[in-house]
């Protein structure tokens, strides 16, 4: 299982919800919210950001692997670029 999919089921269980609860309080079906954790879709704009609200964490820490942080910070923290 990738990265990302790992951590949305880890903060939907240190919070205690189950995927129909956490499907329900989103706005979404269980079935869907199934589908985003096995990777099988990604989430629209919307859906990433009321999971991530619900979960009380960032839509980054969820929806993208470490790999692809490390490279937008090394990227916004180069000075030489602009």
């Amino acid at each position: 299982m990738n990265q990302k999919r790992s951590a949305l089921i880890q903060a939907r269980k240190v919070k205690g919800f189950t995927q129909e609860k956490l499907a329900f309080s989103a706005g979404i079906t269980r079935a869907y919210l199934a589908n985003i954790e096995r990777g099988e879709h990604d989430p629209s704009l919307k859906v990433a950001q009321k999971l991530a609200c619900i979960l009380d964490r960032d839509t980054d820490e969820l929806f993208f692997e470490d790999d692809v942080r490390k490279t937008n910070i090394r990227y916004l923290g180069d000075s030489s670029t602009g």
